[in-house]
């Protein structure tokens, strides 16, 4: 009796419903998203080349160990590693401050707002040309604005030195970008209680210190999660260089000033056709993304939940 009790329940219609609409939704995540994950890691463990006409054979983690002892490897991690330490301090700096501006009140607010998140809506293709006609260095509109103002007596070619690009990068990058933890910060100040700065400013505290003891230690689970996202789109950056430094054209050689590991990705699977190596590289990538992301989380984010 007990049985059929508990089978009724489970074929119960809100059972049924539930597994009527969770099925298709699994069935499209199983499909698109981890099949194409198992699929990529079995073609890394084969020596898949599309130049070569002879079936793939398993070779193990042989991918992985070539790569690990590829000295290009280690040279575009250390790049990438550069956008990613200059990119995300400067990105979290302009969001806190936007974010704390488009916490107060005042006329416009929402129009503000609004064009505050403008370029996260536009691809990063886009802003990558709109950013590269600013920059030109024959007819730019940053070349055009800074003599009007007697700043600069010529032209400048801002992306023609080497040593200057990986900065532009992280400029476009930050400007691509820093849309998204600002709205997460936003929502963070907006959970804080006004209380807490009224109480500190019967203590005494000014607007200061309101900041350092209040808004930053309550801000950093938000900051948490900022970090651990952009610090994945910085260090998988593609649209941005590819657009901005003429990472590449078809048949033409990249950039090797700004390649980074998804451009030597791009450049393993698409022009050598090495398509194991690429797939090796793509889980090395994650990896390294996962294992930083666990460190933001672990040491930002609960930081910041066991203060607050």
């Amino acid at each position: 009796m007990g049985a059929k009790h508990v089978t009724r329940r489970i074929f119960s219609s809100d059972s049924r419903y539930v597994i009527v609409v969770l099925a298709p939704i699994v069935l499209l995540i199983a499909l698109f998203i981890y099949y194409p994950a198992v699929d990529t890691f079995r073609t890394s463990t084969t020596n898949y080349n599309l130049r070569v006409r002879r079936p793939p054979k398993s070779v193990g983690l042989n991918n992985y160990v070539k790569l690990l002892e590829d000295d290009e490897f280690w040279e575009v991690t250390g790049r990438s590693f550069k956008v990613v330490i200059i990119t995300l301090p400067l990105e979290m700096l302009v969001a806190f401050g936007i974010a704390m501006l488009l916490n107060q009140r005042f006329p416009g607010r929402a129009i503000v707002r609004t064009l505050t998140f403008l370029p996260w809506m536009l691809p990063g293709v886009v802003n990558g040309f709109l950013w590269g006609w600013l920059l030109n260095g024959e007819y730019g509109a940053l070349n055009g604005f800074l003599y009007q103002l007697g700043l600069i007596s010529e032209y400048q070619y801002w992306l023609r030195e080497p040593e200057h690009l990986i900065f532009w990068v992280t400029v476009v990058q930050t400007w691509t970008r820093y849309a998204f933890p600002t709205i997460i910060l936003l929502a963070g100040l907006q959970s804080i209680p006004h209380d807490l700065y009224d109480a500190a400013k019967v203590d005494g505290a000014n607007a200061l210190s309101g900041v350092r003891f209040i808004t930053l230690p309550l801000l950093l689970p938000s900051f948490g999660i900022a970090l651990v996202v952009e610090f994945i789109a910085a260090f998988q950056i593609f649209d941005v260089i590819w657009t901005l430094t003429a990472g590449g054209s078809a048949g033409g050689a990249m950039n090797p000033f700004t390649k980074t590991l998804m451009l030597y990705n791009y450049e393993l699977v698409f022009r050598d056709l090495r398509v194991g190596l690429g797939a090796a590289l793509s889980y090395i990538i994650l990896l390294m993304s996962l294992a930083v992301g666990v460190i933001f989380v672990m040491r930002v984010y609960n930081q910041g939940v066991q203060e607050a």
